[in-house]
């Protein structure tokens, strides 16, 4: 993941609609479309670093 959002960006980075746009997730190093469930991996790897657990 090229940079990696807290739960609040991702939330942030919504569109009207709901969806994400597909320049907002390849800045986050997310495939196009996004896979089933893609949300999920940022909020865990944040909650990880934001614990300073990597081994997690």
């Amino acid at each position: 993941m090229t940079h990696l959002p807290s739960p609040e960006e991702v939330e942030a980075a919504r569109t009207p609609n709901g969806g994400y746009g597909r320049t907002q997730l390849a800045a986050w190093g997310i495939d196009w479309p996004p896979p089933k469930g893609w949300s999920k991996e940022p909020k865990k790897r944040w909650q990880v670093q934001q614990n300073g657990d990597e081994h997690a």
